[in-house]
């Protein structure tokens, strides 16, 4: 994959992998060349006058569909979060097997496509349809179950463009499957076929290689909704200040609904300080949040947690698991405040 036009600051992880640093994100979204890259495989190179979509299995008709007409569907645009399921795995201990993200693999955008029930309706889902089985062109075993009642859902979409321009290659363009709250695996890129099963899906990337297990090796549950989150962006772990006056601020979103409060605590207070949402765009989205903090001189640990609409407030201590899926619990950083002489 061409990394060109790329922020410079990105975090290289290796093959076609690239994590954000949220201290460079100053908006709601996140600019397209500063989303992170997440690929298991080779990066395909699929132009849309060249790309089609088949649609079988399960169905009363076996159709393939080309772009002019998947652009014929009515369109839908939405503003969500994505994170990869590993976001945050380097905060494990002791550390889980895999890509050591730091929370720099999630980002917002501004979606526009195609909902995936207006797709499937073309070719006519049988009662007994059960799960649509994805297929993307970078790997043959790169296939996805999705249950009926959240393909069918308005929000689950094919996109095909990502903040108000044509989804590039690199985040799964010409089309890729976007499932809004869910881990960032269950939105295929390079979509190239949609198969309808009449049992549960449980191929690799299925039943195995996105599932939790726990220290024991046994499987604890399959990856779907992502679990709520803040995160602090600014300052930064170990920074040094010389302004008794700190604004704090970050992002926090949900899988299972909207923010309805961020809060922080100073040095394990007993009470945590509610900080001000000053950006959102509904319970798809994530939200930006701040707070001023009037610290005096020496080392100060600030630390964030979030609660969303369904009153899912982040755990202290996050499950550890084998793979160092979802990690959310509560982000800390330390701070030190230098007063000049005369302050």
């Amino acid at each position: 994959m061409s990394q060109s036009g790329k922020d410079p600051r990105l975090v290289p992880y290796g093959g076609t992998n690239l994590g954000t640093p949220l201290e460079i994100v100053d908006s709601l979204i996140v600019p397209s060349n500063q989303f992170f890259v997440r690929s298991n495989g080779p990066t395909p190179g699929i132009a849309r006058d060249a790309w089609s979509l088949t649609i079988d299995g399960a169905v009363d008709l076996e159709i393939s569909i080309d772009f002019p007409t998947l652009s014929t569907l009515p369109r839908r645009t939405m503003t969500a979060f994505l994170e990869c399921t590993g976001n945050g795995r380097s905060r494990f201990r002791p550390v889980a097997e895999g890509t050591p993200w730091k929370n720099d693999a999630a980002g917002n955008a501004v979606c526009t496509g195609v909902s995936l029930g207006e797709v499937l309706g073309l070719a006519g889902p049988l009662p007994s349809a059960v799960d649509v089985v994805t297929q993307g062109a970078d790997l043959p075993e790169m296939r996805r179950g999705l249950p009926m009642l959240i393909a069918r859902d308005p929000d689950t979409m094919l996109v095909f463009e990502m903040n108000g321009e044509p989804l590039t290659a690199e985040h799964g363009g010409p089309v890729r499957l976007f499932v809004p709250g869910w881990a960032g695996i269950a939105s295929t890129k390079w979509l190239t076929r949609l198969e309808l099963w009449e049992k549960p899906f449980t191929g690799a990337f299925q039943g195995d290689l996105y599932v939790v297990f726990d220290e024991d090796g046994t499987p604890i549950a399959p990856i779907s909704l992502m679990p709520v989150k803040s995160v602090i962006a600014d300052p930064i772990d170990g920074q040094t200040v010389s302004s008794s006056g700190v604004t704090v601020s970050g992002f926090a979103w949900s899988g299972y609904a909207g923010i309805s409060t961020v809060e922080l605590n100073v040095d394990g207070a007993h009470d945590w300080l509610t900080a001000d949402i000053v950006e959102s765009a509904g319970p798809l989205s994530w939200c930006r949040w701040q707070l001023e903090l009037a610290l005096p001189p020496g080392s100060h640990r600030i630390s964030a947690r979030a609660t969303d609409q369904r009153d899912i407030q982040q755990p202290r201590r996050a499950c550890w698991n084998q793979k160092g899926y979802l990690m959310n619990e509560i982000q800390s950083l330390d701070l030190t405040v230098v007063l000049p002489t005369g302050d």
